[in-house]
């Protein structure tokens, strides 16, 4: 069948996350790894039948130990390619920015993300001093805490001078879990400060975090 105009992005999406989430396909034996190497068209419409045949129950709601959902939920952000040096490296991007971290300048310059993710990500209140691990673990693992740099810049554009937002700007610390260029998982942290936005990097686990920050991750599936 053709597709609609309609449905082109959204196939078009769909192929970025798979892309981005292929890590789960080494699950697959190597014989129907080979199989859908060989049969791609066979192989597509059982994934398909699969999910239509899904269970239809919701989720249930994820608890978490040391985090806390706040309400309201933020809005959708944007899709479409993303390059961090027109955005967090421009100085004609329209956001207020301070110096940002050496770490942060030397794991993403560079990096061009093709399409994030549709949906919100949603705030968490850390209610103790955690190491990034022990906050990973708590939002369902790597693939759960990961997001992206277009999914935060998106947030900072609508606090572009520092206004109320999803993002903290009481001197608190707005945490992210980001791949850089290289693909390594990363702990991003985002706050206001000296009238403008400054962004860090760290390793995880490179210290703890203070309670009183706020972990932003994509709602469970």
């Amino acid at each position: 069948k053709v597709m609609s105009e309609q449905q082109v992005p959204q196939v078009s999406a769909m192929m970025g996350q798979l892309v981005a989430h292929q890590s789960g396909f080494n699950a697959l034996p190597k014989s129907d790894r080979q199989f859908v190497l060989q049969e791609p068209k066979a192989a597509i419409i059982m994934m398909v039948d699969a999910i239509c045949n899904r269970s239809k129950e919701p989720a249930p709601e994820r608890t978490y130990s040391i985090l806390r959902r706040i309400q309201p939920e933020p809005t959708p952000v944007a899709t479409g390619p993303f390059s961090a040096d027109n955005t967090f490296f421009s100085k004609k991007s329209g956001v207020n920015m301070v110096n940002h971290g050496d770490n942060f300048k030397t794991w993403y310059t560079g990096k061009v993300e093709e399409e994030a993710p549709e949906g919100m990500l949603i705030p968490l209140t850390l209610i103790q001093a955690a190491y990034d691990r022990e906050i990973i673990a708590d939002l369902g693992g790597e693939e759960e805490a990961e997001v992206t740099l277009t999914e935060i810049w998106r947030l900072m554009e609508r606090q572009a001078s520092g206004e109320k937002g999803d993002l903290l700007t009481n001197g608190w610390v707005n945490i992210f879990y980001v791949k850089d260029k290289d693909g390594v998982l990363r702990a991003v942290g985002v706050g206001w400060g000296g009238g403008g936005w400054g962004v860090r990097a760290d390793a995880l686990d490179d210290g703890q975090w203070r309670d009183g920050g706020q972990v932003f991750s994509r709602p469970p599936a």
